[in-house]
């Protein structure tokens, strides 16, 4: 297991020698800024510089979570240039492969991540981002960018249903895993948030262990993957989902990245929360994921904003960076004194 941190949007360079000075050896880029306005794909010149960037830091590129959205907005709903979109997505993984980033992650849920609130007190006045499916019904959506897009459905775009969005995954994955595979780059898919089956009108997949279990054998491919957001799954069904999860699919090295983050509620109502303080133990979720071997990445991903952090949420990174890695040290050290 490789505990490291990221998350992160921009090129800050506080946030990146803030990680090796913790002791992380990785760090992960969500939707880095690498594009001109007039590319549809990551080119090699700017893959090659993000990687040298981290790596002034003594870090190495671990991951990509995620490309523009106007890279990938027609694929999901099956546009009428989805397959150049598709194209230029082969574009980008055969660059990742030359340069030689592993791992590039992606969602299959047009409307985004969901939340209704993004100032949720938390322990000791802490804001957390939370969800209410009843307010979510009256299309309340904290989050600007998920709200940008939901404004195109039922006017510029029709309302996907489960089955059109199961079409579109598969005619997407089946045209781009053979190219991943020779260009030795995972493609890790991440659960939808929240996983419910419908918010605002449009349907969403990807929200039950089940979906994970038909898109395996769909790409049927050492080259799929999943990005295990045990967040998303403790909504769904807590600590039961989570462990649910791992012994279904850690067990057979099918995650690649874990996002170790919890909330306290249920899937119609629930808050985020710092670890140790929603629906799973996280003890023993990491020592489950040793029991079965686990030997990807994990990464805290969203945390509580504290008072007078940055906008990245240094302190609440540092609390959880240092929290994932006192646990992982008393495993190995259990592990020997056994």
């Amino acid at each position: 297991m490789k505990i490291i941190l990221g998350a992160i949007k921009e090129f800050n360079d506080d946030a990146l020698l803030m990680a090796r000075q913790l002791g992380s050896e990785g760090f992960h880029f969500n939707t880095p800024p690498i594009a001109t306005n007039d590319e549809d794909f990551w080119t090699v010149r700017a893959l090659k510089w993000l990687k040298e960037y981290t790596e002034k830091f003594e870090l190495k590129l671990e991951m990509i979570e995620n490309v523009p959205i106007r890279f990938f907005e027609s694929i999901m709903l099956g546009g009428k240039d989805r397959d150049q979109k598709i194209d230029n997505y082969v574009k980008t993984i055969k660059n990742m492969g030359e340069v030689g980033i592993p791992i590039l992650g992606h969602h299959f849920c047009p409307t985004w991540a969901w939340r209704t609130s993004i100032n949720e007190p938390t322990r000791g006045g802490a804001k957390a981002s939370s969800y209410n499916a009843e307010l979510a019904k009256s299309g309340v959506n904290a989050y600007a960018v998920s709200a940008q897009h939901m404004a195109k459905f039922g006017r510029e775009v029709p309302l996907p249903t489960a089955k059109d969005l199961w079409e579109n995954y598969e005619y997407f994955i089946k045209a781009v895993i053979p190219e991943a595979e020779k260009a030795g780059v995972k493609l890790i898919i991440h659960p939808s948030d929240p996983p419910v089956k419908n918010i605002a009108g449009v349907d969403r997949i990807f929200i039950s262990v089940e979906d994970f279990e038909k898109a395996e054998k769909i790409a049927d491919s050492d080259a799929w993957g999943i990005n295990f957001c045990m967040g998303s799954f403790s909504q769904l069904g807590g600590e039961e989902k989570v462990v649910e999860m791992i012994e279904k699919f850690v067990s057979r090295g099918k995650v690649y990245m874990t996002h170790f983050r919890d909330v306290q509620g249920n899937i119609d109502d629930f808050k985020e929360c710092f670890l140790g303080d929603g629906r799973y133990n996280p003890a023993k979720i990491m020592c489950l994921l040793h029991k079965y071997g686990y030997k990807g990445l994990i990464l805290d991903d969203h945390v509580p904003f504290i008072n007078n952090d940055t906008r990245w949420g240094h302190t609440a990174r540092a609390n959880a960076f240092g929290y994932l890695n006192g646990l992982k040290k008393m495993l190995e050290y259990n592990g020997e004194n056994r």
